[in-house]
């Protein structure tokens, strides 16, 4: 049996290490950040991020009335006679690491100033309410002279000299000569004319820990003006390139190809050079969501997700679904090689609550994933409410999903490559219950993943909203079902081991055995948010293989997604709110470098789970999906906003929309 492996993802690693403790093979030690040059072969990447705040704290002081407190103007005031009036600025620094390159002041005049101010840096903070002449911060060094103001104009004076930590800076203006002028301060009824600090930080950091061999094939990006969101991304079974499928807004183009508005849902397949032969978009303007696509060995792409109203994807009218009134219609579409449509079929859950008779009411039945197998079948799984007929008879979510605070049902179905209906099971489920995954190998057999307390799914004695990894006979008889029993969370992807097991990714929250050894996540409670990530094996049997954990305190920590390719490596690709971690290779990321967006990672292990390699993804990226050809290169696809750094690339908007579509091939 393979040896268990455990990685800690560490807050606070930098380009460099210092103080590393003794490590065992994949699990880091303490990192920090360090001054020192990055190696070339981490691949650094560097980003100057701009920010402007407002002032949190301001006020003018006055000499000849030492115990008054001046604060709540919206006015500051500085002056020399016949009174002398100094003010003061409080601004909140973010804990931002990197290098701070500017730090510029912005006041607006009301009454300018023919004989200047002077900015200075003061020895501490202050509180508004308490500032008076007699406890003003103590002036530090004159970090700026500005020689006149105009009245109406502004005032901008470099202060980065005056800036302490990365709290707060606190500065000082004091007049020059007898001329005096007047500021708004945050008081100031037109915001924009508020006291503002603009700052830009430098940031470098290590975007890839592995052998130097590795690079990148190509990149590409796609959309238009508005919103363009990938959905999946998967390889053509033949080797001869991959299909995408997503959403996009108003108009976008996709590798050339132009798809009208108003938008809607689209598929698309390219070549293994990442050249678009076709892209299509499907009931355009309809009320429908893609949930997942994937691709059968003869090339035709299946495509499960929701909707509401009765769409048409060109082979009629779907059954209607009256829209907001909280049922989701489920649909499954099945399209040719050349994208033209084949056939779709729609299903409707419906409650038929007991104690009112001939009262119906919509429920939803929303699909998760989409497999297949070596005869072209639609395999679907997902969660539905009530009761739901995919063509084989009702199957029932149980009496929990007909109440008011409705449990969910969890569903797996198949179809054979004409959409006719082959069989159908139903799993009684809690509140939260999902299923997330789906997997076949060459025989037939059916992985799923998810989370869910049920027994067939999860084996007796798991909790519910437990991880689980379950598999079926292709004619769906349950063959095992394997939990991370006392924990929490979800089984988010699966894919098939040439050995015939199954790889998996997904989080977890509180604590599991897996072969013997116990895991616990940095937030050992038991409840339902997301934690830690954990990705690993399982053998055909359903037996342990090997397990990695990481996670850094305050949870976010997750696996999304999992690949094999061909020699048994597999491929992880997760989340982490943390801007530093270590995957056991060496440090990725640098403090501060997103405050917003969580980062992203991937990851290669071997078939043991020794590390191979590992990148950084992000900031600016979201919607990962993600591929691996026969040889052992990976394609990312993404969705992501403005400018995404993913691994050592540099990815841009394509046309200034709220988010756009980029795939990056990476070797290996």
């Amino acid at each position: 049996m393979t040896a268990v492996a455990m990685v800690t993802l560490l807050p606070r690693c930098g380009g460099m290490t210092e103080g590393q403790e003794t490590e065992t093979q994949g699990t880091p030690g303490v990192v920090r950040q360090s001054k020192a040059a990055l190696l070339p072969e981490c691949r650094p990447q560097s980003r100057d991020v701009a920010r402007t705040v407002v002032a949190i704290a301001d006020g003018t002081v006055r000499s000849d009335q030492p115990d008054a407190n001046l604060s709540g103007s919206s006015t500051l005031l500085v002056d020399s006679v016949p009174t002398r009036y100094q003010s003061y600025l409080l601004f909140p620094l973010v804990d931002q690491g990197g290098t701070l390159t500017r730090a510029r002041l912005r006041l607006y005049a009301k009454n300018g100033t023919s004989t200047g101010v002077t900015v200075h840096g003061t020895m501490s903070g202050f509180s508004e309410g308490d500032l008076t002449w007699n406890t003003r911060p103590v002036e530090g060094i004159e970090v700026a002279t500005v020689p006149e103001v105009a009245t109406d104009g502004w005032l901008t004076a470099e202060v980065k000299d005056a800036v302490r930590s990365y709290s707060t800076l606190t500065l000082a203006l004091k007049p020059v000569g007898e001329d005096g002028a007047d500021f708004s301060s945050r008081e100031a009824s037109n915001a924009s004319r508020r006291p503002m600090l603009d700052t830009v930080t430098h940031y470098e950091w290590c975007t890839f820990q592995g052998p130097e061999l590795a690079g990148t094939d190509w990149r590409r990006k796609y959309g238009g003006a508005g919103k363009d969101v990938l959905v999946g991304l998967v390889n053509l079974p033949d080797g001869s390139g991959f299909v995408m499928g997503g959403s996009y807004q108003g108009t976008a183009s996709m590798g050339g190809v132009a798809l009208p508005a108003p938008g809607g849902l689209f598929v698309s397949r390219d070549d293994n050079g990442a050249n678009t032969q076709w892209a299509r978009v499907y009931a355009p303007g309809a009320q429908v969501t893609m949930r997942a696509l994937t691709a059968t060995p003869l090339g035709n792409v299946l495509v499960v997700g929701t909707y509401e109203g009765s769409p048409d994807f060109g082979t009629g009218p779907l059954p209607y679904v009256q829209p907001g009134l909280g049922g989701q219609g489920l649909f499954l579409l099945k399209l040719a090689p050349d994208g033209a449509p084949v056939w779709a079929r729609g299903y409707r859950a419906q409650k038929r609550p007991g104690g009112s008779p001939g009262q119906v009411f919509a429920a939803p039945a929303v699909p998760a994933a989409v497999a297949t197998d070596a005869n072209g079948s639609l395999i679907v799984t997902g969660r539905f409410q009530g009761y739901l007929d995919l063509g084989g008879g009702e199957i029932f979510a149980g009496p929990g999903s007909q109440q008011d605070d409705p449990t969910n049902g969890l569903f797996l179905a198949k179809f054979d490559f004409n959409g006719g209906h082959l069989w159908s099971r139903a799993f009684e489920g809690g509140e939260g219950d999902d299923t997330a995954a789906l997997a076949t190998d060459a025989n037939g057999a059916i992985f799923l993943g998810g989370r869910s307390g049920n027994p067939v799914l999860a084996s007796a004695g798991a909790y519910g909203l437990s991880p689980f990894v379950a598999r079926f006979a292709p004619d769906g008889t349950p063959a095992w079902g394997r939990a991370l029993k006392g924990s929490t969370g979800t089984i988010h992807s699966l894919a098939v081991l040439p050995s015939g097991g199954v790889a998996f990714a997904g989080d977890f929250n509180g604590t599991f055995v897996f072969q013997g050894t116990q895991y616990t996540s940095k937030d050992p409670t038991y409840d339902e948010r997301v934690d830690d990530a954990v990705f690993g094996t399982l053998t055909g049997t359903g037996t342990d293989g090997w397990v990695r954990v990481f996670g850094g305190y305050g949870g976010g920590d997750s696996a999304r997604s999992v690949a094999v390719d061909s020699a048994g490596n597999v491929i992880v690709n997760g989340i982490t709110p943390l801007n530093t971690f270590d995957l056991g290779g060496g440090p990725l990321g640098t403090e501060g470098l997103s405050l917003y967006d969580p980062m992203g990672f991937f990851a290669s292990y071997g078939p043991t789970g020794a590390l191979r390699w590992s990148r950084l993804v992000g900031p600016g990226v979201v919607n990962t999906a993600m591929a691996v050809t026969p040889s052992g290169s990976t394609r990312l696809g993404f969705t992501f906003r403005d400018t995404a750094y993913v691994g050592e690339r540099v990815v841009t908007s394509v046309g200034g929309g709220e988010s756009d579509i980029g795939v990056i091939q990476f070797i290996p």
